[in-house]
């Protein structure tokens, strides 16, 4: 009978043990339903699609056609268009070490910037839309904005939550954040 007796209290204990389990799972998967982001796994456009950055400047992805309006773009891919427009420049590079150097970024910022000084609506992309097109547009925005790599990652963020540089890029930047300061610093001499 005290056998009988101790068995019952430990699969009571046993039951209760996996009912607080049972619970605790359910409200952190309840708990992860609140806290995640609208849409998240569940992604509306797909992610190559292209973002619009500021009026008449776009990044995104390898599309079939770029956005609508456009006249400028620059591809970063190792895959070339399958369209072309006015202003079409395919300057492929991997996405991973090593970085290009700076003059390669600086004529890719220099292409996009007078693109958009004449009116032109400009799509940069690579393949997804997140690395190489990513460092190209901060490079782009830093130079623009005067912005460290820091204010210019979280604005293009702001605008396509995709992007993530890979280290070599963002290390990249920092070189390109200097050359900038010394340039602006000289030139106020």
């Amino acid at each position: 009978m005290i056998g009988l007796l101790h068995e019952l209290r430990l699969m009571t204990r046993t039951f209760h043990m996996l009912l607080v389990m049972g619970a605790l799972v359910l409200a952190g998967g309840v708990g992860f339903f609140l806290l995640a982001k609208p849409g998240s796994g569940r992604e509306k456009t797909p992610p190559s699609a292209p973002s619009l950055i500021e009026d008449g400047f776009y990044m995104g992805g390898l599309v079939s056609r770029p956005p609508p309006g456009t006249n400028a773009v620059l591809n970063l891919c190792e895959k070339k268009d399958p369209y072309q427009c006015k202003n079409h420049t395919w300057a492929a590079i991997e996405d991973g070490p090593p970085a290009p150097d700076l003059g390669w970024l600086r004529k890719r910022v220099a292409f996009i910037d007078a693109r958009r000084k004449v009116g032109d609506t400009v799509y940069v992309h690579c393949a997804a839309g997140r690395s190489r097109s990513g460092m190209v547009v901060v490079a782009y925005e830093m130079y623009k904005h005067n912005w460290t790599r820091e204010e210019a990652l979280t604005f293009v963020r702001s605008k396509r939550p995709v992007t993530r540089l890979n280290p070599a890029f963002w290390d990249r930047l920092r070189e390109w954040q200097y050359e900038l300061r010394e340039e602006r610093r000289t030139k106020k001499r």
